[in-house]
């Protein structure tokens, strides 16, 4: 190998444990605070979409996943964001979205008669949840194309890359897999392959070792595999996906079912939640996502060697311990030489990663009242997404500080802490 070659559903099972408190991190190397500067990002504008909570973009459009559907907003013009639409997408729980070239991928959890918690789902074969594709050569007139299903519970997150759609089956988590499914033709998307932790490790079957997002770049998938850290696969050939590494496995992953598999899934001391390679492929940053205890703050592996991957610091999370919300990581943002990060209630964040192994704090959006699903860099901005109210341009240099006039968290629909 060459250097570079329980039934009960997440988030039924949130209902059950409720919201818990969260309390801060300790790491191998944590990342420096900022300096005496101006280290505040500006709020250069806003835009107000109800129910928003992931957000990509494609140079001057945005589009957000709302719950119960998706919205599309146009930036051509940075100070005057446009909410163009908002869309009804099938199914509901739709927290995730996915745009490449001129298809987006929108993600469902639940059917329109989603069953209710302790019950079993029905595996209806009509039910339209799974990954719903759109035509969005016009983005402000969405063509929908098809759906991906996937039973009975749907899809969390998922990666579109080119002709290629990897979907992250979380649930049940007894059922979870990595499935590859080829897009080429998107009225009639064909699933390629699947490949299932348990089948290449009987060692971690588990329902605490499960799949809950997907990253791909060049010939490889990034899992975040929760208890079971993060496993790299080569797809060059995607009919036949190929384990080449893994890392930050946690030490209870190969416990079973044994105990409380429940209070080890939702607690510390962390797990792989969501991943990212730096574009070169050197190094792969991992953000934990915990509920009771510690709070997850984002690792980061120097990988140059998928043969023996190490460790090489960590960027903590805030001891807030609010009682109430997360300051735990989320979705992030990696380019060359920075990191861009949102910790829920704790802000967003830059990191100045020129050197990995000391990432240095450079900006913080921090206001009242907000709380973060996703920050990603695009056109010289940080566009993040202020849960439940919309849409937030951060610049470093020109706006003005505070939070947005939209209200946050409290209006998201379909939404839950922690998924």
């Amino acid at each position: 190998m060459t250097d570079r070659t329980l039934r009960t559903t997440r988030r039924t099972a949130l209902k059950t444990v409720g919201l818990l408190a969260f309390t801060g991190a300790s790491g191998v190397a944590a990342g420096n605070p900022p300096g005496d500067g101006d280290d505040t990002l500006r709020r250069f504008s806003e835009v107000a979409v109800p129910g928003a909570q992931e957000v990509v973009t494609q140079k001057t459009w945005a589009y957000i996943a709302t719950g119960d559907g998706f919205a599309v907003v146009d930036w051509r013009s940075p100070n005057r964001p446009e909410r163009v639409g908002t869309f009804h997408a099938p199914g509901t729980g739709i927290a995730d979205v996915k745009v490449d070239g001129d298809l987006l991928a929108v993600s469902s959890q639940g059917s329109e008669h989603d069953h209710g918690p302790g019950e079993d789902p029905d595996p209806d074969p009509d039910a339209e949840i799974g990954t719903h594709l759109y035509n969005v050569s016009d983005p402000a007139d969405p063509e929908y194309l098809s759906t991906f299903q996937v039973l009975p519970d749907g899809v969390h997150n998922a990666h579109l890359v080119d002709d290629t759609l990897y979907v992250a089956k979380e649930a049940p988590f007894d059922e979870s897999a990595l499935i590859v499914v080829d897009v080429s033709d998107p009225t009639d998307p064909t699933e390629l392959s699947r490949w299932v932790l348990e089948d290449v490790h009987p060692e971690l079957d588990s329902v605490t070792n499960f799949v809950h997002d997907v990253y791909a770049q060049g010939d490889y998938a990034y899992l975040a595999y929760w208890d079971a850290g993060t496993r790299v696969l080569d797809v060059s050939d995607p009919t036949d996906p190929v384990e080449v590494s893994s890392f930050g496995e946690t030490e209870d992953a190969d416990k079973g079912d044994e105990g409380d598999p429940w209070n080890r899934v939702f607690a510390s001391p962390g797990n792989a939640h969501y991943v990212q390679p730096s574009p070169d492929g050197d190094h792969v940053y991992v953000g934990a996502e915990t509920y009771a205890g510690e709070s997850g703050g984002i690792k980061v592996f120097d990988v140059t060697d998928f043969d023996d991957p190490q460790q090489v610091a960590e960027i903590e999370a805030e001891d807030r311990n609010d009682g109430i919300f997360a300051d735990t990581s989320h979705n992030f943002d990696v380019t060359s030489n920075r990191l861009y990060t949102s910790w829920y209630d704790a802000g967003a964040r830059v990191y100045d990663i020129t050197d990995p192994v000391n990432p240095e704090q450079t900006y913080e959006y921090d206001p009242d009242g907000s709380s973060f699903w996703t920050a990603v860099r695009e056109r010289g901005f940080v566009v993040v997404s202020d849960i439940g109210g919309g849409l937030v341009f951060l610049h470093e240099d020109r706006g003005k500080p505070g939070a947005p006039g939209f209200d946050g968290a409290d209006s998201v629909p379909n939404h839950e802490r922690g998924q």
